[in-house]
């Protein structure tokens, strides 16, 4: 099965609704001012990080098409036009609201993992996506 992801505007709603709780608490903890500070850039970075690969489906290690096979095995085209070819890992979150695809590419040693909002791709494609990782073989979900 293919996947291309598009844009979503509910991951952009919850990078933003993330990043506001972690700034809010950021600022209301007793900590000194610098720190403080040094905490708000880091999760404005990593917000403008993560709405670039997840919601706007752009910059480095954004992907822009993958395949999954019943066996488990996945071929994953990046935004910068790298193709990697790779398993299904055990952990992938699969729910009607959001799916997380969690795999570890040949010859690597962590696992990656590519998010995929309802509103990223069309109604149909999202419900088969889902059905294939529960059953993929070998492989353990969190459902």
């Amino acid at each position: 099965m293919v996947i291309a992801p598009g844009p979503s505007r509910r991951a952009q709603g919850w990078i933003l609704a993330v990043v506001t709780a972690g700034l809010a608490a950021t600022l209301a903890a007793g900590i000194p001012p610098l720190a403080k500070v040094a905490i708000v850039v880091v999760l404005a970075l990593a917000a403008v990080r993560d709405a670039r690969r997840h919601a706007w489906q752009e910059g480095p290690g954004a992907v822009s098409r993958f395949t999954v096979y019943l066996s488990g095995r996945m071929e994953v085209e990046l935004a910068e036009g790298r193709r990697l070819d790779g398993r299904l890992a055990e952990g992938s979150f699969v729910a009607p609201w959001l799916t997380i695809v969690r795999w570890r590419p040949d010859g690597a040693r962590l696992d990656r993992t590519i998010l995929v909002a309802p509103d990223a791709v069309e109604a149909g494609d999202f419900r088969r996506l889902r059905i294939l990782l529960r059953c993929a073989s070998g492989v353990k979900h969190r459902v």
